[in-house]
């Protein structure tokens, strides 16, 4: 483990060769955000696996905060559907519960990350039901709506790009 440690260091510290650019500090988007004020971006969550979801969140806030540096404004959303409804309530099934406690907490954790980011969250109550999760159980900067694909068509419809989170 130390030997690999060692390897990454020396990596880091070797120059770069020509047309390689430092790893971050080069990295933009300028071609894709160029002329683009405000990003406007819904993420449709229907991730089944809570750890997988957890990177997937926490890449979201990465993606608000990346947008920032490249001077555009972001309005993201995320509408939460189908089993990933079963990770953002307040009361996890025991067998959610006993397998992904740790997890469920750092989902919530991150939740929070994104409201405080602004990301406007909902999910969709037809999942919530066919889920068995209460709605007054949901993670409290989720709103619940009737219907997650509405929500979605009503967002793109509004000029939001899609984003799915599969």
């Amino acid at each position: 483990m130390r030997i690999r440690m060692i390897l990454l260091l020396l990596a880091l510290l070797l120059p770069l060769g020509p047309g390689q650019t430092a790893i971050a500090g080069g990295l933009d988007n300028r071609e894709a955000t160029q002329g683009i004020e405000t990003m406007r971006a819904v993420y449709d969550m229907r991730k089944s696996d809570p750890d997988v979801m957890l990177a997937y969140l926490r890449g979201i806030a990465t993606n608000h905060e990346n947008l920032i540096k490249e001077g555009v404004e972001p309005d993201l959303r995320m509408v939460f559907i189908a089993e990933a409804v079963k990770f953002i309530t307040t009361e996890p099934s025991p067998e959610v519960y006993m397998d992904h406690a740790e997890t469920l907490e750092q989902i919530a954790a991150a939740i929070d990350r994104l409201d405080e980011l602004g990301v406007q969250m909902e999910v969709c109550s037809a999942a919530t039901r066919a889920y068995g999760v209460d709605n007054d159980t949901v993670l409290d900067p989720i709103q619940p709506v009737r219907s997650g694909f509405i929500a979605i068509m009503g967002y793109q419809n509004q000029g939001y790009a899609l984003v799915p989170v599969y």
